[in-house]
This record gives structure tokens, C-alpha cells and sequence, in this order.
């Protein structure tokens, strides 16, 4: 596969695609995770299937939407953070809309836990009504904020 050919199934830019495939001594020292799951969930069978290639990055509309709908709930950034082992920035930058894309793993991850938390409610795992009224604020705002946008 040519480095345009990953690059367009990955979704991962050329430029660094190409950096990738330099000798060892010239790559990157570090190679952030989202980017390794996007090509190393390349399969070698995609190369030859154009009308239906596996991306391992995927829009992060749907994601943004499902974690919008958890705030708008009552469940904090932080708690979503923990129970999806990634970090409160990244979820907030997800759900205001400013990453484009995740990775396929955060993404399946969301929808996950997006299905067992809305059938409970945020006192039931310890959240407290304070922290539940705060999310929910902040998520009306946001709804806002994001409806002015459009």
C-alpha cells in the first residue's frame, strides 16, 4: 500500500504517514495512541476493497451527540472521563464539537456506556445532585452555544 492509500483508510494525513515509513534514526519518537489504533486497524485486505474501506478513525458527530445527551442527564465530564479511560479534555473537546474525528475504540466505548447509563439514573452511581444540576447547566449552555453555531 502506498502512503496515500493509509492515509485516506486511516484518516490519518499523509504527512505523517510518510513520516511513519522514514528509517528509524528519522521517525517520530512517539506516535500519540488515537493515530496507532487508526493504522494499525488497517486491514490488508482493505487495499484491494476501494468502495468500502475500514477506517480506523471515524466522524465524531454521533460520539459528540451521545455525550452531549449524557451531560444533558446529569452525568459529569469527569465521571464519563473515568469510566471511558480517557481524560476530561478530550471529552469535553468531543462533545463542543472541536475534534472531527476519535478513534473506532472511543467511539464503540461511548456507546457502550451511553447505553447502560441511560437506563439509571446519576444518584444510583454516587454522583451527587449538586454535580448532576452543574452538568446539566453546563450542557444547556453548551446546547446553545452549539445551536447558535449552526
Amino acid at each position: 500500500m502506498s502512503a496515500a492509500d493509509i492515509a485516506e483508510i486511516s484518516g490519518v494525513s499523509v504527512t505523517l504517514i510518510r513520516r511513519l515509513l522514514r528509517p528509524a534514526t528519522d521517525r517520530p519518537a512517539s506516535v500519540h495512541r488515537a493515530t496507532s489504533e487508526a493504522i494499525l486497524g488497517i486491514l490488508p485486505s482493505s487495499a484491494f476493497r476501494r468502495d468500502r474501506p475500514l477506517p480506523g478513525l471515524v466522524p465524531a458527530g454521533r460520539a459528540a451527540a451521545i455525550l452531549q445527551n449524557l451531560a444533558e442527564h446529569g452525568w459529569p465530564t469527569s465521571f464519563l472521563a473515568s469510566h471511558l479511560g480517557t481524560s476530561t479534555h478530550t471529552i469535553s473537546a468531543l462533545r463542543s464539537r472541536e475534534r472531527p474525528r476519535l478513534s473506532m475504540a472511543l467511539d464503540r466505548k461511548i456507546r457502550r456506556l451511553a447505553a447502560r447509563l441511560m437506563a439509571s439514573d446519576p444518584a444510583e452511581h454516587g454522583i451527587a445532585a449538586h454535580r448532576s444540576r452543574r452538568a446539566q447547566s453546563a450542557a444547556a449552555r453548551r446546547a446553545q452555544v452549539i445551536k447558535g453555531r449552526a
